[in-house]
């Protein structure tokens, strides 16, 4: 979506090398076609006009900055339903009790309208510019969802999940059923010619998934070009899940391999239990792996070591993995990634028996620049995308927060106080702001969210444009919401869940066609 010229001046924070904050002070930033076209100084302003053309060059006021888009490698879409809940079990029985009933859910197309409504225009007020997200096992939700994507502006790697085993009766596809309409996602999706949104294998992971449906699907990666998404050695008892049903292979990464799947377009998820030599391998494919601290404290068993694992080659971007992650903003994960690093300090602090602490124990530790490097710079690595977006350089695509931090009082998360310089407000705004300080959101240099306005939406309702209902009006109350929630609790033999099950069936089958 091509942008008219335009330019701003101020400071523009990112972050060029892990653990290295650049403010770019007092620069000017030219954006012609999406793209950052020059970046200058003030000195160059006056030349800079003239040779764009520009009437004006918009000023940034105190307090305020530019920061890149945030880049979140791993989401839940369908899961977005019930985030801050479901808190109080392990993960093989949380995605029994919780995860497949909300996700079968979606068979009704107009709560998938609904939600998906609601679940991106979150994620882009969350500063959340570009989500690798995966979908719902059939067909016909994902395709709203790549659709309401592109209504709203967000850039996206998209994938329908497979899964054809160990699943429950009601939310499982028939090998071929799942590679046809897999190939059909990706059909669509490359179909729509959109340069924000790719689509993606997304094998859900080993225990659910054959050996057949894992080669045919990386085929198709390799056939279309595709990313591909799963999830690799995140708890003991999805690790041990793995040992039990194919003792043949050393670990996940080793079937993985076997099943053709690690690429450098694959992003696995977690890796909190993978061992070096996995991590190594993984690296020398130029597989990429999404560090999601705060669902790992929920659902995991482990820590996740950053630095060890870029140390040793690997690609690392940052995941909020709603719903196992409770929340939806990629500041959050920031801030639990820094925690993460504090808790394996702690523990080889606890684990020495002693009371000093040695430069050993600080080496898993990061700071909140290592954090948003993580969270624009190792997501575009991740993504392939680095020569794209992740940072403010000529060439790149303009995706970027417009921070304010001159809120102050209760109308903002934090207070200013006299003398504190903009790195100081930079800091506060990371470790405590919120969608409150996010004055605008864009994505390849247009403007997608002002202010409670979403911007294409609003320009579609102006034009009197048709669109879909979604996108196109109020959002609508949920539809059915006291079944849906029931359906999630019930047991399958009660004679309510079932009647639900039966009144949705036809929906299922048109998606699953």
């Amino acid at each position: 979506m091509a942008a008219d010229t335009f330019a701003f001046r101020g400071t523009f924070f990112h972050t060029p090398a892990y653990g290295q904050l650049e403010a770019l002070r007092d620069a000017v930033v030219v954006i012609q076609d999406g793209k950052i076209a020059r970046l200058g100084t003030s000195g160059d302003e006056a030349a800079l006009m003239r040779e764009f053309g520009l009437s004006e060059v918009r000023r940034l006021k105190e307090g305020q900055y530019f920061v890149p888009g945030f880049i979140d490698t791993h989401v839940h879409a369908p899961q977005y339903k019930f985030t801050g809940t479901g808190t109080d079990i392990a993960l093989m029985d949380w995605l029994k009790k919780y995860t497949f009933p909300a996700e079968g859910s979606f068979r009704d197309l107009d709560a998938a309208h609904h939600r998906y409504a609601l679940l991106v225009k979150r994620f882009l007020a969350n500063g959340t510019t570009t989500a690798m997200y995966y979908g719902s096992l059939h067909l016909e939700p994902n395709l709203i969802l790549v659709d309401t994507i592109e209504r709203l502006g967000q850039r996206a790697v998209v994938g329908k999940v497979n899964m054809d085993r160990h699943s429950p009766d009601d939310y499982v596809e028939a090998t071929s059923d799942g590679i046809r309409d897999a190939e059909e996602f990706i059909k669509y999706t490359q179909g729509k010619k959109c340069t924000r949104i790719e689509p993606c294998i997304t094998p859900r992971f080993i225990p659910t998934c054959t050996p057949e449906l894992m080669k045919g699907l990386a085929s198709l990666a390799q056939k279309y070009g595709t990313h591909i998404q799963s999830h690799i050695s995140e708890c003991c008892g999805e690790v041990n899940c793995v040992r039990e049903m194919h003792p043949e292979y050393a670990s996940d990464a080793a079937v993985f391999e076997e099943m053709g799947m690690l690429t450098s377009k694959t992003v696995m998820a977690h890796g909190t239990l993978l061992s070096d030599d996995d991590i190594k391998h993984l690296a020398s494919r130029g597989t990429a792996v999404s560090h999601c601290p705060l669902s790992n404290f929920f659902l995991g068993d482990a820590f996740f070591k950053v630095n060890h694992a870029l140390s040793l080659g690997l690609k690392v971007g940052l995941g909020t993995d709603v719903a196992g992650g409770i929340q939806p903003s990629m500041l959050s994960a920031q801030r639990m990634a820094v925690v993460n690093s504090r808790c394996l300090r702690a523990h080889k602090l606890a684990v020495s028996g002693g009371t000093i602490v040695t430069p050993e124990m600080e080496k898993d530790v990061i700071t909140f620049k290592e954090a948003l490097w993580l969270a624009t710079v190792g997501g575009a690595q991740a993504l392939n995308m680095e020569d794209r977006v992740g940072t403010f350089a000529v060439g790149k695509e303009f995706d970027a927060l417009l921070v304010d931090t001159s809120l102050g009082g209760t109308a903002g998360p934090f207070d200013v106080f006299e003398g504190e310089d903009d790195l100081q407000r930079f800091e506060k705004f990371i470790n405590l702001g919120d969608d409150r300080n996010l004055l605008e959101v864009y994505v390849q240099g247009k403007c997608v969210k002002r202010g409670d306005s979403f911007e294409l939406e609003a320009a579609i309702l102006k034009s009197g444009a048709d669109s879909d209902r979604a996108m196109a009006a109020a959002t609508p109350a949920e539809p059915n919401a006291e079944p849906t929630v029931d359906l999630a609790h019930q047991p399958a033999s009660d004679s309510p869940a079932s009647g639900e099950a039966e009144a949705e069936e036809p929906a299922a089958k048109r998606s699953r066609r």
